[in-house]
């Protein structure tokens, strides 16, 4: 992992910060960083995929978001609202993220590369139809907690957190971006928030086509480090999408293994959010 670099069009020795973030960052078989090369130990074997066993180390390096991550944050924010991405302007919401590029992170390889993952939070007091359209959104999936959700939303300033990545890439980055961002929010105007309100990607066991209708005894957080952030909520629940669609294999293969795509809204106060980096640390074994 590298330095958190102020802007693209900046050079580093301009940079008023100085500082750099940097951590390591190890791969293994789970596909944490898969990379397609060659051996290098000097065998002949005709195998061009690192060995499963192996561990390869790959530095990635910490960015404020640019225009140049738009098309990759917006197929990642499709992804994260799933069958239901269509009822958002998500064009608007990477504008947004856009527009504040002093709050926020992407983890790319570099300047020019696609981000594998990012984090940032907008304020639902921002004058935009997109976060108009979400707060509504969750207010109508938020079922019986609905009034409180709503109120909350009415009488506290609310930041929407997002945290996005592929899934090969390590849960070990998510402490860094996430105490880069209390720190920029703490040093910036207008990010006064009271609460974070993260959406949480899901998978939930379904009965299988042949089986009785039975209640779910499985979810299994897509990220695994929400499933710590989750103690510290002040709210919870959960909400499946709107409408479903017949799409890629892999998601088919999910439906036929008995998993279903769901999501999971935790709603946790500014308070919390150091017990939440201690406890990742702890379990991340940071």
């Amino acid at each position: 992992m590298g330095e958190k670099r102020p802007h693209a069009s900046e050079s580093e020795s301009e940079s008023e910060s100085g500082s750099s973030h940097r951590t390591e960052s190890r791969a293994s078989d789970r596909g944490d960083r898969h990379l397609n090369s060659k051996q290098t130990d000097g065998s002949d074997s005709d195998d061009d995929s690192v060995g499963s066993n192996e561990i390869v180390n790959v530095d990635f390096e910490f960015f404020d978001p640019q225009p140049i991550d738009f098309h990759a944050m917006k197929r990642m924010f499709e992804g994260s609202f799933g069958d239901d991405s269509d009822q958002f302007n998500t064009s608007a919401l990477v504008d947004l993220i856009l527009s504040q590029p002093e709050i926020g992170s992407t983890v790319k390889m570099d300047d020019d590369s696609d981000p594998y993952a990012f984090m940032t939070v907008l304020s639902t007091r921002r004058d935009s139809e997109v976060i108009t359209q979400l707060c509504q959104y969750l207010v109508k999936k938020a079922g019986p907690k609905a009034p409180a959700l709503s109120q909350l939303l009415d009488t506290h300033h609310v930041g929407l957190l997002f945290s996005e990545r592929v899934i090969n890439m390590p849960p070990q980055v998510v402490v860094p971006m996430l105490r880069m961002l209390m720190t920029e929010i703490e040093k910036a105007q207008g990010f006064d928030f009271e609460y974070f309100v993260l959406v949480c990607s899901m998978y939930s066991e379904v009965p299988g086509d042949d089986e009785p209708a039975k209640a779910c005894e499985m979810d299994v957080f897509v990220h695994a480090e929400e499933e710590f952030m989750e103690e510290f909520a002040h709210l919870v629940f959960d909400f499946k999408f709107s409408r479903l669609k017949r799409v890629a294999e892999a998601r088919n293969t999910f439906a036929d293994a008995g998993l279903a795509p769901s999501r999971r809204c935790l709603v946790i106060h500014r308070s919390k959010i150091d017990s939440i980096l201690a406890r990742l640390e702890d379990v991340l074994e940071l």
